[in-house]
């Protein structure tokens, strides 16, 4: 039997509980598209964090607001945690146990993790490191209700970083299409046993079969999210 259903992702793509999502998008003003995320999640009491360059925060903040949600109340209550990221890679593998354990603690009914990427660099974290820490998302959301979104903006990065998000990610949403199962995907499991030249390898290997076109693979993907 699968999970039950968390959210309707923007009242469109189906989220189930324990689910792990990467969102590819265009253009700067979908980055605060799914703020319904985590404004449904508060108002249900979850707990919901938002992990952001800090010049995002502001513009989310503001669309959560839009949607009937006063997020400084739940801020205040810290059932809304608003923060940059954190370059120490000990904190950043513990964050979400934690949140797990706080949860558990105040019963609440899920955890909600929106993250943009692009914080991590400015952390001061290795791209390694940031892809590990997503390999390991995909085990740690099956501890407690909830899921995580994170989400990339495809004109700010490089063809290698959108590859290596996307092997660790098992469902994908790309601008328009929800693929569930991602054929690149790779397991925690497999993937957290690679050495880094061997998780570089393996980015390698998705563009190569496109012919390192990138456009080709996210339409390819987009493809097979229609089947």
């Amino acid at each position: 039997m699968p999970p039950p259903l968390l959210t309707k992702l923007g009242n469109r793509f189906p989220i189930a509980r324990h689910e792990h999502v990467a969102v590819l998008y265009r253009g700067g003003e979908n980055a605060f598209r799914f703020a319904s995320f985590l404004s449904e999640g508060l108002k249900n009491g979850d707990l919901c964090y938002y992990v952001a360059r800090e010049v995002l925060h502001r513009g989310m903040l503001a669309e959560i607001r839009g949607l009937d949600t006063n997020p400084d109340t739940y801020l205040a209550s810290r059932h809304l945690s608003v923060d940059s990221g954190t370059g120490e890679w000990s904190t950043l593998q513990k964050r979400l146990p934690r949140a797990v354990a706080r949860a558990e603690r105040v019963r609440a009914p899920a955890v909600r993790w929106l993250e943009e990427g692009g914080w991590a660099e400015v952390a001061g974290l290795s791209a390694a490191r940031y892809h590990e820490f997503h390999s390991l998302l995909n085990l740690q959301v099956k501890h407690y209700p909830g899921a995580a979104v994170c989400q990339y903006a495809l004109d700010q990065l490089e063809p290698a970083q959108i590859a290596a998000a996307i092997v660790v990610h098992r469902h994908l949403i790309i601008e328009d299409s929800f693929v569930r199962d991602n054929p690149f995907y790779v397991s925690p499991e497999t993937y957290l046993r690679q050495s880094p030249t061997e998780r570089d390898g393996i980015a390698a290997r998705t563009l190569r079969e496109v012919g390192f076109n990138v456009g080709k693979l996210l339409e390819n993907l987009a493809g097979y999210g229609r089947l």
